[in-house]
């Protein structure tokens, strides 16, 4: 077996390298618990600010988007899917014999366990106690790793800016009256309040209503491990464009492969520079022996 010293880097000169890579991995590990302990004690998901939408009275105005705009601040544009200046949007759904028509409210869903979250390694998304998921700009990488983890699609790239950011709904928190888009809507098929009292008023709808909604459910109280954006409809959720998920939070499944990326990251890159300082070293060093 060839030493260390045959192959040009002593046992002395390998244990410096390895010592400085460790402490890449140390310094990832702690980067995760500063970003996992930025997370404040949450509320009982019941208690949790929330938004219910009944497709079923939906007429398809748009009044919320309109006032998603004005509160944001964001340009009018025509688009037919969410982008970093459009948070929130009113799509139309028609079944193909035509005797079916609904519309579907498409927004960010504020999970109560969020993925997006999750699998960001700074923390620039992260859930308030109150429940809101919102985005912190000054902490954002540009890792994009939240459009990838987000099973709805939501989070979007700001390509209008020189330096893009993510943008998604926040649910307007800073708000005091609540979301801008359930203040305007005109046939109350949007309402604002907390979770748990959304999801009394959606199930004594679908139980005097009997037959009228789709499998007599609501979705997002299960789904992902539940959503505080909850859907009454009447036409079948995934043909709506929203995606059949069972009730187990996503973060559950992938936690260990989030907590491990920032620690491949930076503990790679600690012991690349290491290997990259050792060489640089050992060139001057010989360049000096030969002068």
């Amino acid at each position: 077996m060839e030493s260390y010293k045959t192959k040009g880097i002593s046992r002395r000169d390998f244990l410096k390298i390895f010592t400085t890579g460790s402490l890449g991995l140390a310094l990832a590990g702690n980067t995760v618990g500063i970003a996992s302990a930025s997370s404040s004690v949450l509320l009982p998901a019941d208690q949790q600010k929330a938004l219910l939408y009944d497709a079923t009275l939906c007429s398809g105005c748009k009044e919320c988007e309109l006032a998603c705009k004005r509160y944001n601040k964001l340009p009018d544009e025509k688009v037919d899917d969410l982008t970093g200046n459009t948070l929130t949007l009113i799509k139309r759904y028609s079944s193909e014999d035509g005797q079916q028509v609904s519309f579907r409210k498409y927004q960010c869903m504020h999970c109560v366990e969020p993925a997006c979250a999750a699998s960001c390694p700074v923390g620039a998304l992260h859930k308030l106690e109150d429940g809101p998921v919102v985005y912190d700009s000054y902490k954002c990488i540009g890792c994009r790793y939240c459009m990838q983890a987000c099973p709805f699609g939501v989070p979007r790239y700001d390509w209008s800016l020189s330096y893009p950011l993510i943008r998604k709904c926040e649910l307007c928190y800073l708000r005091e009256a609540g979301p801008a888009c359930a203040e305007v809507c005109p046939k109350q098929s949007l309402i604002y309040g907390q979770r748990g009292d959304l999801l009394e008023i959606a199930k004594n709808r679908i139980q005097a209503n009997p037959g009228k909604y789709y499998q007599d459910r609501v979705y997002g109280e299960f789904e992902a491990g539940g959503t505080s954006f909850l859907i009454l409809s009447a036409v079948a959720f995934e043909n709506l464009g929203l995606p059949i998920m069972d009730d187990k939070a996503l973060p559950d499944r992938t936690q260990w492969a989030i907590n491990i990326v920032p620690l491949i990251f930076l503990g790679v890159g600690g012991t690349m520079s290491a290997i990259y300082k050792y060489a640089k070293e050992k060139q001057s060093n010989n360049g000096k022996e030969e002068s």
